[in-house]
């Protein structure tokens, strides 16, 4: 037998027309007859013969293959008609005779049904004999060529199914066309627009028509049947789809209805507004309720709403008090300690293992809310168990620190042995806690020591700040108080420019930023506005500390990345912190030298029954101080400077890197032959790449001439332009993203 010259491909009905241009892909040699489009392979009879011939550059197949000629709307009788064929047709006629035609077993023409159901030379499953299956078929047959298996574990086809293949993202579909309308509808092509129609009227029981959009967000509000899995994907991201929550808030019925068929109550943004309207409620009333009471109720608030934060609308940001009950909750729970027998020592234990919780708890019920109106509620709450609690412990602390003060009169003052000491202004240890357990969540090659220690009084920058840094022990004893800033033992005011250059005469560095560190120096760092904020913004600062904790993060990464293996954190002082502000205690300020808000340095003779203890850099100047948790001014909620736990009690940690350094990718070796330029370099990965500039940051100043510059094994070797020989050049070790890696200074030639 002889090889046919081509097969002929016969589909009268334009079936397999969609999937030519798939086909052709995989079978160069597969030829369209039709309008010319040679970029597609199509043309009419005598560019086909002329392609068959291999006349035409076009004709790029395999010399040994067989190329193929479909024929759309041509049938296997109309090739039989040779004297009535259409003019055009005719010159392929006597193909039927020097070829073969691509048909079935039973000689006639493939169908798509067809060749599913043959279980020979195509996928041997049923499919169902209805017209809707049969118009699905033809339009899923793209789809079908584009899919390694489209059929997997099928015995029998529908129409369903089908639609289902063409447009597999219809849930997400459905909702898109619920949040935008008919302008959704509009953007997809025609053929797609049917699927979507038919698919919605088949599976989810309506008819995309947007003046029936109450009835259909009904549906989708129902949580009933396919509709289900559309209100799941809502749920896993509402902020996607901004307007279906009006369209279900139009489209909620009066009546839920009860018992089995029930709509469920959480689909409808009313509900929960509804549930948060009562909630506010509930707080105000609590709030003016006894303590014991109050209690109770809020607890048994917290059980009601807690499944509220499982709702839709909770990822919304509609919840706000049903969170902040959360915290309430146990913040209720935690703040009912006595300190009435506690020693400084207990008292300490105490607030370092349990009692800092309380305030993380608070600070969280206050984040929570948004609104004023929200906010003056949870205020409440939190004034009748938080201030009592912030009101008692203080008050314990003062009155321990009066009989024995030793834990700021005696103390010691050392060398600094680290060698890189970041300083986080007003860390409060409560943050620091916090700050430890993030890190260690999301950093385990991190090894994190956290020590409480006592600040310098008053808890004020100026005076505490110098206590925790490496020139602590140049500051003298006997300075004079000057808006509680010390002086130097050379009698130099500790002023910010004096502060960092004494740093040097202890071997350490000022530095601003991350990139400016050097491996191998001693540096001093600091970073932090959370006392600016809580000055500014009061109680507004609980917003304020997620930014604080990236900002510790992002600049520890960045100093181990620098090569340092530990860092030291240290702060200045803590700070009170109470919604809808701290009480006030009257102190003329006649009889003060200088005021701050929970301290003041007495005029000489001047009498107050305020505690007073010696200033940190001078024992013969006594300060005075605030009682409990009051402040020298009216409508602050936000202080430091006194004498509590929360102000005095400072964070120490220590990180330690335990990951493996990265080693720096380096030039080490640079060797001329002529105008070849031999590079050797030390931990640069393979595809790290080399180039030689007479410029080193301007890429357009490159000289080398070589195709290949990377880098392979730690060797590479590029020539460079004659004209660049005995001139100054500089070679560079680039990354994968050209960025500079390294570099060196080089005579072109040797």
């Amino acid at each position: 037998m002889e090889k046919p010259e081509v097969i002929l491909w016969p589909d009268p009905e334009r079936v397999w027309e969609e999937v030519i241009i798939l086909l052709q892909e995989k079978l160069p040699g597969l030829l369209n007859y039709g309008k010319f489009q040679p970029e597609r392979k199509t043309g009419p009879a005598i560019w086909i013969k002329c392609m068959v011939a291999r006349l035409l550059p076009e004709a790029d197949w395999d010399a040994e293959s067989t190329p193929i000629i479909y024929l759309p709307g041509v049938s296997k009788a109309d090739l039989r008609k040779v004297e009535t064929a259409v003019f055009d047709l005719q010159p392929l006629l006597e193909y039927q005779y020097t070829g073969n035609l691509f048909l079935q077993e039973n000689g006639k023409e493939w169908t798509v049904t067809a060749f599913v159901e043959n279980s020979n030379q195509g996928f041997g499953i049923k499919v169902q004999k209805d017209t809707a299956t049969k118009v699905a078929l033809k339009k899923a047959l793209p789809t079908i060529f584009n899919q390694p298996d489209p059929f997997q574990n099928k015995t029998l086809i529908d129409a369903p199914f089908l639609n289902t293949l063409v447009f597999p993202e219809i849930n997400e579909s459905i909702l898109q066309w619920i949040n935008q309308g008919d302008d959704f509808l509009i953007s997809m092509d025609s053929s797609k627009q049917v699927v979507f129609k038919e698919l919605c009227k088949a599976q989810f029981d309506f008819e995309p028509n947007f003046k029936n959009i109450k009835e259909i967000a009904l549906k989708l509000g129902s949580q009933m049947g396919n509709w289900k899995t559309v209100w799941q994907l809502y749920a896993n991201n509402p902020r996607k789809y901004p307007n279906v929550e009006e369209r279900l808030r139009q489209a909620k019925p009066e009546d839920l209805g009860t018992g089995m068929f029930a709509l469920p109550t959480d689909s409808w943004p009313q509900c929960n507004d509804v549930e948060e309207e009562k909630l506010y409620e509930s707080l105000t009333a609590v709030s003016k309720k006894d303590i014991r009471t109050a209690e109770s109720e809020i607890h048994k608030l917290d059980q009601i709403h807690r499944r509220r934060k499982s709702w839709i609308w909770a990822e919304l940001d509609k919840t706000p008090l049903a969170f902040a009950l959360g915290y309430l909750s146990k913040l209720v729970e935690k703040s009912q300690a006595s300190f009435g027998g506690f020693s400084l020592e207990e008292l300490q234990n105490y607030y370092v293992n349990e009692g800092f919780e309380v305030d993380q708890l608070m600070r969280g019920a206050l984040k929570a809310v948004k609104s004023s109106r929200d906010k003056d509620a949870v205020t409440s709450v939190i004034n009748l168990f938080y201030k009592p609690w912030l009101e008692a412990i203080t008050s314990r602390f003062q009155k321990l620190i009066q009989e024995n003060s030793a834990i700021f009169t005696d103390q010691p003052v050392g060398e600094e042995t680290e060698d890189f000491v970041l300083f986080v202004d007003a860390f409060r240890f409560e943050l620091a806690k916090e700050f430890v357990s993030i890190l260690a969540q999301k950093s385990s090659g991190i090894k994190v020591s956290l020590e409480p220690t006592w600040s310098a009084i008053p808890s004020l920058t100026p005076t505490a700040k110098p206590k925790v840094s490496p020139i602590a022990s140049v500051i003298s004893v006997n300075s004079e108080c000057k808006d509680f800033r010390p002086q130097l033992k050379n009698t130099k005011d500790l002023s910010t420019a004096a502060f960092r250059d004494i740093l040097k005469t202890k071997g350490f560095e000022y530095v601003a930023k991350v990139s400016d560190i050097q491996a191998g120096q001693r540096y001093w760092m600091e970073i932090g506005d959370i006392d600016t904020k809580g000055h500014q913004e009061q109680s507004g600062l609980v917003k304020r500390v997620e930014e604080l904790f990236e900002l510790v993060q992002e600049t520890v990464e960045g100093i181990f990345e620098k090569g340092y293996r530990r860092i030291k954190i240290v702060t200045d002082h803590g700070w009170l912190l109470l919604p809808g502000g701290l009480p006030k205690t009257q102190l003329n300020a006649d009889l003060t030298e200088t005021r701050w808000g929970r301290c003041a340095l007495m005029k000489e003779g001047a009498f107050t029954p305020l505690l007073h203890l010696p200033w940190r850099w001078n024992p013969s100047v006594y300060i005075a101080y605030a009682p409990g948790i009051s402040f020298f001014k009216v409508n602050e909620e936000y202080a430091h400077g006194g004498i509590s736990i929360h102000e005095c009690l400072i964070p120490e940690i220590i990180l330690e890197n335990l990951s493996q350094p990265k080693k720096l990718a380096l030039i080490t070796k640079v060797k001329w032959t002529n105008l070849k330029c031999n590079v050797e370099t030390e931990n640069a990965p393979d595809g790290y790449w080399i180039d030689v500039r007479t410029k080193a940051t301007d890429e357009n100043s490159s000289i080398v001439i070589s195709k290949n510059q990377s880098i392979s094994e730690n060797k590479g070797r590029v020539m460079v332009s004659e004209d660049a020989e005995g001139n100054a050049a500089t070679v560079l070790l680039l990354d994968l993203q050209g960025i500079i890696i390294d570099k060196i200074l080089t005579t072109v030639g040797g």
